[in-house]
């Protein structure tokens, strides 16, 4: 999931840049009268970035707004207009601070651009805005299918107390320590072979020990993070005496 402070500060610090650039851009605009058309096509641009990035900080913090995730989908374009902007913002203020006129410590401001850098500068703020604004639907997209999926996940008819950690299951035995060790090692490197065969069928007479062996062996899988899910069968137990809920209980 999300590091909601972290896309709240690259949101905030590139509003902060936008404000400055903004600010830069209307100086000139009010200076550099042979080139107004430029400047103020490059203000209205950041002020769209700023507005826009303003609008979805005030979506996330909502409490009933899921937090984006931080893939690069999001962040790219993030990074990529916190650094169009303070290019422009560098530029800008290089360009006012250059002075001098026949000795006199006059202001020269002097558009630090060609119209074609400007039209390119807002074509790659505008591809920004739209990189943004697309990776931040297809997030909210996959949140909300997400939450959909866990909501008809819960809803699944489950057969109650069949897996191996169950309160249920809690006075089976485990195997003793050093003990059906071959057996043990055998189930281990099976798992370890995704190429093998899918199943493997622990058989045997009645009470010699298959459950404990496979409660031991899923206890172990699941100490490993190697454990998908788990259904343990029991006679004359209601769900758990046939197979009717035994994909519904795992897919759960």
């Amino acid at each position: 999931m999300a590091d909601p402070l972290g896309i709240t500060a690259s949101i905030f610090t590139i509003t902060n840049v936008s404000r400055k650039v903004v600010g830069l851009c209307f100086r000139y605009s009010v200076a550099v009268r042979d080139a107004q058309n430029d400047i103020k096509c490059l203000q209205e641009e950041v002020e769209g970035i700023k507005n826009f990035l303003k609008n979805i900080q005030k979506l996330l913090k909502r409490p009933d707004v899921a937090q984006p995730s931080t893939s690069e989908e999001f962040q790219g374009p993030l990074k990529t207009c916190l650094s169009k902007l303070k290019e422009l913002e560098r530029r800008l203020e290089l360009s006012k601070k250059r002075k001098a006129i026949s000795g006199f410590e006059v202001p020269l401001l002097r558009l630090p651009f060609t119209s074609k850098e400007v039209e390119k500068a807002i074509n790659k703020l505008d591809r920004c805005r739209r990189a943004i604004s697309q990776a931040l639907q297809v997030d909210q997209i996959t949140l909300i299918l997400g939450i959909e999926l866990k909501t008809y996940l819960e809803k699944l008819p489950t057969a109650k107390g069949a897996s191996f950690d169950s309160h249920m299951e809690d006075h089976n035995a485990r195997c003793l320590e050093n003990t059906r060790v071959e057996l043990q090692n055998q189930i281990t490197e099976w798992v370890e072979k995704p190429h093998d065969k899918c199943i493997l069928w622990l058989n045997g007479m009645a009470r010699t020990g298959k459950s404990t062996i496979a409660r031991t062996v899923a206890q172990s899988f699941a100490d490993k993070r190697q454990l998908g899910a788990s259904f343990f069968f029991k006679r004359g137990k209601g769900d758990r005496g046939h197979a009717a809920r035994v994909f519904t209980t795992i897919a759960a």
